[in-house]
């Protein structure tokens, strides 16, 4: 029994930092189409009764094809949740399996839910996090010349450059306070939560 309250209790107070996401349809789009979210969140897909949300691969995703992929998440007609369990971190390509040829698509980018602020991999180091007006993204050699973008809780792209020198530093001054994520790359993106006090 006790252990039951235990496991109990664990699973009330980790929902509790949790989010529940919602993304609907306006006619043959999804909104928001391009939804960022933390590991451990949900997102529930409210939809037309014409329509679901189906994840294939991002190949199939941009052929705009409808080929489910293997052991992905997939909603009924009219929609559903989808729980933590399918949205592992990275990013997940979707489609609504009846209209992917009229691109009816979307993708959730799932990010760490500690924030890793540095990845010895790939020689990337965001500074100083929890941020003021300012941060400083310093990155390997392999990395310059690449893009970033910043985007909001809701998935709205706020800020984007290149990393033109080994350290670029960001002005974070028009942005208000809050959670932000920093996508770095074209290809193979990494993505780097940052706070703005």
């Amino acid at each position: 029994m006790k252990i039951k309250i235990t496991l109990l209790l664990l699973t009330v107070s980790l929902s509790a930092f949790c989010k529940v996401w919602t993304v609907v349809n306006s006619g043959l789009t999804f909104s928001p189409n391009t939804l960022t979210i933390a590991e451990g969140d949900s997102v529930n897909f409210v939809l037309a009764n014409s329509h679901t949300a189906l994840e294939v691969s991002q190949a199939t995703w941009n052929n705009n094809n409808n080929t489910a992929l293997l052991n992905g998440f997939g909603t009924n007609f009219g929609g559903g949740m989808i729980l933590p369990a399918k949205l592992t971190i990275g990013t997940h390509y979707y489609v609504c399996e009846p209209h992917a040829g009229s691109v009816m698509k979307g993708q959730i980018i799932v990010q760490s839910a500690v924030g890793v602020l540095e990845n010895a991999v790939s020689n990337v180091s965001i500074y100083p996090n929890p941020a003021g007006d300012f941060i400083s993204v310093r990155v390997g050699k392999g990395l310059l010349g690449s893009s970033y973008t910043m985007f909001d809780l809701t998935g709205r792209q706020v800020l984007s450059s290149k990393l033109v020198n080994e350290t670029t530093g960001v002005d974070l001054s028009q942005l208000k306070d809050g959670v932000y994520f920093l996508q770095i790359g074209t290809e193979g993106k990494q993505t780097f939560k940052v706070i703005k006090n």
